[in-house]
């Protein structure tokens, strides 16, 4: 049996760019690539590279292939299809370059999906110029042995997609956003329906009186609370949740007192794992699982993002999201003269710089650096030492890897 590939998709990539470009273009575009190729960035709806010295002046020429993303009515059904006719661990392969085999939704784009924007001039009417032509043959070329840039491309990371499937959280009619009606707002009464320019649209009403002053007792003495509290009623949180909620302001109100802190928490998810690490929120560990849709081993590495990064470190484990072309860029020149193998190709996706030769990968989070992470067992786990210097990141993740090595 052939061993299974994506190269079909590769090339009818390839030959979608280059049938829609004259000659001159596309071997502009291939002498583009004869040297050293630039740095791929592949996002959710375009993909990207920065050519140096391009331009007549001497400035980069910035590239973006721009793709219409397909809906999120079309991922539910095309996640629903491969769900039905693979197991979760199957590997991509060129069979689902055939619509009939998604649902009739063509993963792979037409030409008509397709757009070009460049900042040179260089672009003949209503073509795309050489940058833009070399930087979809640079993700053809991607796609001939990794398939995940294609879905990123298109609107959705394949690392989603993976974990749906895996986790068994399967699209249904009854969770389609076509079957999720939002119930339309009842009509206002008149008393408070919108002004017009001819009348008021509350009536005036008349001030309420002041209550009587009333009599304070500040002598007698209260009986103080002897036994447990009674539940809280619905639909307010349980009294442990209200207790830890308690003790957790109070830790944090100790912690800023004695200046320590820590930066604030930019979503739940961070948020969870701050709360989570402290003895007060370790009971609800399941709920925050549960809340965040995670299993114990990635709960145990969003803990490690959190003690090794911060809010921030557990953000950049949580969330992919897109940054510009040039932090990715200088933060691969960074790297290069430290990698074990400098000719190995360096994925860049959304805020990811992956290194898969060394087994290494950075993640840009919000605080500005750089989050190591190492994947010994096939998945990819926060080890210590972020920076906002890339390659000091870099060396962080390769110490750790030789530390793990030591210990095996």
């Amino acid at each position: 049996m052939s061993p299974r590939t994506t190269s079909v998709w590769a090339d009818a990539l390839t030959a979608t760019l280059t049938t829609s470009a004259d000659t001159a273009t596309l071997l502009a575009a291939r002498r583009l690539l004869a040297g050293d190729h630039p740095q791929l960035n592949v996002n959710q709806g375009f993909a990207t590279a920065k050519f140096e010295f391009a331009l007549l002046d001497g400035r980069p020429a910035r590239a973006r292939l721009i793709v219409e993303e397909l809906t999120a009515a079309q991922w539910e059904r095309m996640e629903a299809a491969l769900a039905a006719r693979t197991p979760a661990t199957s590997t991509i392969t060129d069979e689902l370059a055939d619509p009939r085999q998604t649902v009739g939704i063509a993963l792979l784009p037409s030409a008509q999906d397709l757009s070009h924007h460049c900042t040179c001039t260089e672009a003949p009417a209503g073509g795309p110029c050489a940058h833009t032509l070399a930087v979809g043959l640079l993700l053809a070329e991607r796609l001939r042995t990794a398939p995940a840039p294609l879905f990123t491309f298109r609107g959705r990371p394949y690392q989603h997609i993976k974990k749906r499937l895996r986790d068994g959280e399967l699209p249904t009619a009854a969770a389609s956003p076509a079957a999720a009606r939002v119930p339309a707002p009842a009509a206002a009464p008149p008393s408070v329906r919108p002004a017009t320019n001819h009348a008021p649209a509350i009536p005036a009403q008349q001030q309420a009186p002041m209550p009587e002053p009333a009599d304070l007792d500040l002598i007698t003495a209260r009986p103080v609370l002897t036994g447990p509290l009674p539940p809280a009623p619905a639909p307010l949180p349980e009294l442990s949740a209200q207790q830890a909620l308690v003790a957790d302001a109070a830790h944090r109100a100790r912690a800023l007192l004695a200046g320590s802190e820590q930066p604030a928490c930019t979503d739940t998810g961070s948020d969870l794992a701050r709360f989570t690490a402290l003895e007060h929120g370790a009971p609800f560990r399941q709920a925050a699982m549960d809340h965040l849709g995670l299993d114990v081993v990635a709960m145990g590495h969003l803990a490690l993002a959190h003690t090794h990064g911060g809010p921030a470190g557990a953000t950049a484990y949580l969330h992919r999201y897109t940054v510009d072309h040039d932090v990715l860029a200088h933060a691969h020149a960074d790297i290069q003269p430290l990698r074990p193998a400098p000719n190995a190709t360096v994925e860049c996706e959304d805020n990811h710089l992956t290194d898969q030769a060394a087994g290494v990968q950075l993640r840009y989070g919000p605080d500005g650096r750089w989050h190591p992470y190492l994947a010994p067992y096939g998945t990819w786990q926060p080890v210590p030492g972020p920076s906002a210097d890339a390659a000091e990141a870099y060396r962080a993740a390769r110490t750790a890897a030789r530390a793990h090595r030591r210990t095996r």
